[in-house]
């Protein structure tokens, strides 16, 4: 992950609430394979077959020889139940104040670039913190 993830602060997170529920990576394939997921998944569905609830978000945080890696959550996954959540509006229902939500990728000339073909943005990334109904005319109003 990124050096600023570290700088993504969360508010205190309630473990025992969310065990309650059980193991939701049955809940996360579904978004997957239903295409609602809001991120590129890439491997991610692989990782969603296991019976520890706790691995249903910790998920890939074994190395090979067995010892644990430092993880974080991806947003999209908390996203899957927390629908009702619209960022940007709302980010504060999770994140710190103070928190540096800012992509790597978005500089100062990211604004300049990011409608050519190279850039290669998936809209579903975009949805992770600009809302479920973001679009690009939102911003580019003719």
């Amino acid at each position: 992950m990124a050096q600023q993830d570290k700088d993504v602060r969360l508010k205190p997170f309630n473990h025992a609430t969310h065990l309650k529920m059980g193991n939701i990576a049955p809940v996360i394939a579904a978004a997957i394979d239903k295409g609602i997921y809001l991120s590129p998944p890439g491997d991610l569905r692989t990782q969603l077959n296991t019976g520890n609830a706790c691995l249903a978000c910790h998920h890939g945080i074994e190395n090979s020889d067995g010892t644990v890696k430092s993880t974080f959550l991806r947003m999209a996954d908390c996203l899957v139940c927390h629908n009702k959540v619209d960022p940007p509006q709302t980010c504060a229902f999770c994140h710190a104040e103070g928190s540096k939500l800012k992509p790597a990728n978005h500089t100062p000339e990211f604004f300049e670039s990011h409608g050519r073909a190279n850039a290669k943005l998936d809209m579903k990334t975009c949805a992770v913190c600009h809302g479920r109904k973001f679009t690009c005319m939102g911003c580019h109003l003719g």
